[in-house]
């Protein structure tokens, strides 16, 4: 199924109609078209009846407007209308130079009215690039204020312990902010926070986690490959790659030395796609210095599938994470506690690429070295909906559900056992087992995915039964469906 050579050219396969998993990033089941290439396109057939002055005063007023835009005044709504109103000036100014004949200009204006009219669908690509110079400020992280973690001797080796065991994400992340509040210059806690948030579905905190871990050590190797992947999910393309390029430059410094890093300004059309050209044609040559495909680095393969990710070269991202799982090298992408996520992501990969079966090969090979993936179960009922297989659709979402239920109550065994340990240690007192049964609720529902019954809603509406799609909701007893579906 897989193949394990690294890169090479390859005839991209259409890709079909993906189920959208609106609000998440690049890694995940996503039919997210470029809008970046559409323009390239509509750029190249025109460029017949455009004058060379003229498309450089298109790039420069574009470039303007890049560096015009600052975060806090972005919205959906005046983010789309000040962009028509740059290009509406540029239309004037060709005017003015009476560039082309009428009829060639009218069918370019009706081809950008109808290209313009998708940026609803795609605002969150072009507000994460519009940005100020150097990388998106998310701030500062914000702790959850309920965390009984905090009376734990050494939580950082409880949330490790939670993770080697595949236990509850949650717990796990409270785990790493106790440590952290404990001893704030603790990188290992901040890196592992970052990577947990980003496994159990939340990126925003996990980009403030290993924003912060990198604020104290920037060559920190783990947190830079780690927050590269949550950039690139979040839309936040241009600084993905420069968090790649400092990667690079930290492990290969032969290849490109810390000092020649590209500088961290906010990047125009033309100048966005020649970082990641570059980044590209550096990441290449750090593949070549392995002598076989089976001691390459894993994490530079698990880099260069990204940056082609990023460009939707799905095939060559497939080429790259599959040569990630071949490597007999250690890396962070095929450690213990990563590896299943490499299997996700090569799915997700497959997925976008128009190869849903072979998605679901790989979505059950994360599974099987994670049983308590649920996003990877998850994806598998996404898969099997993109290739019509209904039934078996539902199946694996309902079994999602049952897995997080399952998970849940783990954790709140594990995390009583946990406090109530800590507590006898201290000799304080409080509830019998150490916690509450309200706190241990709100300790391990807090992330309960609505994506999952909003899937299964479609599954069912897709074999025509309403009344299942009616018994959907938050809190439904998966039982009663049991009759029907084997989960």
């Amino acid at each position: 199924m897989m193949m394990s050579q690294p890169y090479n050219t390859m005839t991209m396969h259409q890709p079909q109609d993906i189920l959208s998993d609106k609000g998440k990033g690049r890694m995940v089941e996503l039919d997210d078209h470029n809008w970046e290439a559409q323009f390239a396109e509509m750029e190249t057939a025109e460029k017949t009846s455009i004058s060379d002055e003229a498309n450089a005063a298109i790039e420069t007023e574009l470039n303007e407007f890049d560096r015009s835009v600052t975060p806090d005044g972005i919205t959906e709504t005046n983010h789309h209308g000040d962009f028509e109103s740059i290009w509406r000036e540029i239309q004037a100014e060709m005017s003015d130079r009476q560039l082309g004949d009428s009829e060639n200009f009218n069918a370019f204006n009706e081809e950008w009215d109808e290209f313009s009219s998708s940026l609803g669908l795609n605002t969150h690509d072009l507000d994460a690039d519009f940005r100020a110079p150097g990388d998106p400020q998310h701030g500062a992280y914000i702790f959850e204020d309920d965390n009984a973690f905090l009376s734990v001797l050494d939580p950082f080796a409880e949330g490790v312990s939670i993770l080697e065991s595949n236990g509850n994400l949650t717990l796990a992340a409270l785990a790493f902010e106790a440590a952290v509040q404990q001893r704030p210059d603790h990188v290992e806690a901040w890196t592992l926070l970052g990577s947990t948030q980003a496994q159990n579905e939340k990126e925003s905190p996990a980009i403030r986690a290993l924003e912060q871990a990198l604020n104290l050590d920037p060559n920190n190797l783990d947190a830079l490959m780690s927050l590269s992947v949550s950039y690139v999910n979040e839309g936040y393309e241009s600084h993905a790659y420069r968090t790649l390029e400092r990667w690079l430059s930290v492990k290969y410094p032969q290849i490109i030395s810390p000092s020649a890093l590209s500088e961290p300004a906010d990047l125009g059309f033309t100048d966005r796609h020649i970082l990641h050209q570059r980044i590209t044609d550096l990441f290449i040559q750090a593949a070549q210095l392995s002598p076989s495909g089976a001691s390459m680095d894993p994490d530079v393969q698990v880099g260069l599938g990204v940056l082609f990710y990023g460009d939707e070269e799905f095939d060559k991202a497939v080429d790259c994470f599959s040569a990630a799982l071949a490597s007999t090298e250690h890396g962070l992408s095929n450690s213990k506690t990563q590896i299943h996520l490499l299997w996700n992501r090569l799915g997700a990969t497959l997925a976008n690429s128009g190869r849903s079966e072979d998605a679901i090969a790989a979505y059950e090979k994360a599974l099987t070295m994670n049983p308590n993936f649920v996003r990877a179960q998850y994806n598998l009922g996404v898969s099997c909906i993109n290739i019509g297989c209904y039934p078996q659709a539902a199946e694996h979402l309902l079994g999602a559900l049952s897995m997080h239920r399952i998970v849940e109550e783990q954790g709140k065994d594990r995390a009583r056992d946990i406090v109530s340990d800590a507590n006898s240690t201290n000799g304080a007192g409080g509830p019998i087992g150490g916690i509450d049964d309200a706190t241990l609720e709100k300790m391990v529902h807090q992330n309960e995915s609505s994506n999952l019954y909003e899937t299964l809603r479609r599954a069912f509406a897709s074999m025509g039964r309403r009344d299942l799609s009616e018994r959907v909701g938050v809190g439904m007893n998966l039982d009663q469906f049991r009759g029907e579906f084997n989960f």
